[in-house]
């Protein structure tokens, strides 16, 4: 993202800027005066519990309760509506401008050719009344995203597949996108032979009404997975370090509570109540926390990507392209495979560590059978390719398994994850120094890409395709030069991946094979250039 000041060569017309959606203010002013009545609430306590419990009401409490409801709402009034006013947004050819013109004009500028991705996210309060944010992720690190918010829904979704047409290159005729005003969005036309009274035979049952709401609407292009709340529900079951944290938690409370109560400390008040209610729903937290972003997921193959929409109350929709991925990520609980399920998520150079109203970002799919990992793996996902000869390519104690020579890109990937760590071939800690990750850990190089299997309890399959690679670092400090191995620092847009504690020898070979990839096969102006999934008409 870039912020400009002054005037620019690119500047939309005048015409073409839109102000957000007049609701805009409630949605964003509601958390502002929820502080502000906790506030005052707080400070004025003592009025409050002799208003409830001894009835006390005279004229002054309530003109002391009258103006400080009528100044809050002026306040939320006056904060949620002047920046709605100043601000608006254009979409042309050459990006998204979001600008503020006040007594000065600032500018929020998502350049075309920098677009990484598109979602829209749609909060539990703007999803109350019909809204939702269409934020623009960026190549580039920090804060590299414009967010429009709010837009009406069907106006979210018409700018999200404008914008994504504009990254792909698809320039609009004329060079100019409309961007209509939003107060809402117009009714469809009624048929002109439509009879009044009588009842449409195509028109939706109440139930595809409700899992159309339920799912956003999110129906376009090819079902690719979708997973039940009956799995996700048992899959935090089965996760444990889920359960270690609730367990740990209930510990922690119950042994404070005790040791109150025990020394006479304890006493039920207000400030203990405080205290003690974040402690209690720490577990539940957590588990929602993990409901919250996998609920409803569906993925679909679209014309723009991949799309995976999830969420309960907070529900996100991303669309992903192969050409944007820099890392892939399985991982898989000790207690899930005996069920085979995985959880996938992909890293963009936009994507990482960006704050957002979902944990859902760059989940593509949570708790999928490997026929959902295929089928997902096989439209998004860049090709492997085989495994090569390296120098740094050994073989496991046992030799190499079966499942990880001559297989396709997804039985590569698949045998990669769950064939014992002493039948893949590749470097790996060796020393006694790291007891635990010389038996777990694994790094690996096919044709096309960086392989490295990783954890115990939860074992992780790290894939960053060779040609996303930026730099390489080799470190070693004195204690690893002396029992001779060394540290390799992997970076890529958006992220850094370390390979640790490996053989000095085969450092050495990794860095220079894949130094040479981030010098040669990184093609940032040619992204045409790059390696497509072959279900989307990509060759090896």
């Amino acid at each position: 993202m870039t912020e400009q000041s002054g005037t620019l060569e690119t500047e939309p017309h005048e015409s073409a800027y839109s102000r957000f959606h007049p609701l805009t203010p409630l949605v964003m002013g509601w958390k502002f005066v929820t502080a502000i009545v906790a506030i005052v609430g707080f400070q004025n306590y003592e009025v409050i519990e002799d208003l409830v419990k001894h009835g006390v009401v005279s004229t002054d409490n309530f003109l002391f309760i009258g103006l400080g409801a009528l100044g809050i709402i002026l306040v939320a009034i006056v904060t949620g509506a002047l920046p709605w006013w100043i601000t608006t947004y254009a979409v042309t050819e050459h990006g998204v401008f979001v600008r503020e013109k006040f007594l000065s004009t600032k500018r929020r500028i998502a350049p075309r050719e920098r677009i990484d991705s598109v979602s829209v996210e749609r909060p539990f309060m703007a999803r109350l009344v019909g809204l939702s944010k269409v934020r623009i992720e960026l190549a580039g690190a920090g804060e590299s995203h414009v967010d429009l918010q709010y837009l009406g829904r069907a106006k979210a979704e018409e700018i999200h597949s404008t914008i994504l047409e504009l990254a792909r290159g698809d320039v609009p005729p004329h060079g100019r996108v409309a961007a209509n005003p939003a107060p809402g969005e117009t009714a469809p036309e009624a048929s002109e032979n439509a009879v009044p009274g009588e009842v449409d035979e195509g028109a939706p049952s109440i139930v595809e009404r409700a899992e159309s709401i339920a799912y956003d609407s999110d129906s376009d292009g090819e079902l690719l997975a979708r997973i039940p709340t009956s799995r996700i529900l048992h899959s935090l079951v089965l996760d444990v370090g889920l359960m270690i944290g609730m367990v740990f938690t209930i510990i922690m409370t119950a042994i404070w509570l005790v040791t109150s109560f025990a020394s006479g400390e304890f006493t039920f008040s207000a400030a203990s109540l405080f205290a003690l209610v974040p402690a209690l729903l720490a577990g539940p937290r957590m588990i929602f926390s993990r409901l919250e972003s996998s609920w409803g997921f569906t993925s679909r193959a679209t014309s723009t990507g991949l799309r995976a929409r999830s969420g309960l109350l907070n529900s996100r929709s991303d669309n992903l392209t192969a050409s944007k991925l820099q890392l892939v990520e399985l991982t898989q609980p000790v207690l899930w495979r005996s069920h085979g399920w995985f959880d996938v998520s992909v890293t963009t150079a936009g994507m990482d560590d960006l704050e957002s109203d979902t944990d859902a970002s760059g989940r593509i799919l949570p708790v999928g059978t490997v026929e959902d990992l295929q089928v997902t793996l096989g439209h998004l996902m860049p090709p492997t390719g085989d495994l090569v000869a390296h120098p740094a390519m050994h073989d496991g104690a046992r030799g190499a398994s079966p499942a990880v020579l001559g297989a396709t890109d997804t039985a590569l990937v698949q045998g990669y994850m769950s064939a014992p760590q002493a039948e893949l071939p590749g470097t790996r800690p060796f020393h006694w120094t790291s007891p635990v990750s010389r038996r777990t850990d694994v790094y690996a190089l096919s044709r096309h890409a960086l392989f490295a299997r990783t954890g115990w309890l939860k074992r992780a399959l790290t894939i960053i395709p060779r040609d996303r690679i930026q730099g390489v670092e080799l470190s070693r400090g004195p204690i690893a030069r002396r029992i001779g191995k060394a540290d390799l620092q992997v970076e890529y847009a958006g992220g850094t991946f370390y390979l640790s504690d490996i053989p000095v020898a085969d450092a050495a070979a990794l860095c220079a094979s894949l130094g040479n990839d981030a010098g040669t096969l990184r093609r940032f102006a040619e992204r045409g250039t790059w390696l497509e999934p072959k279900l989307l008409g990509g060759s090896v």
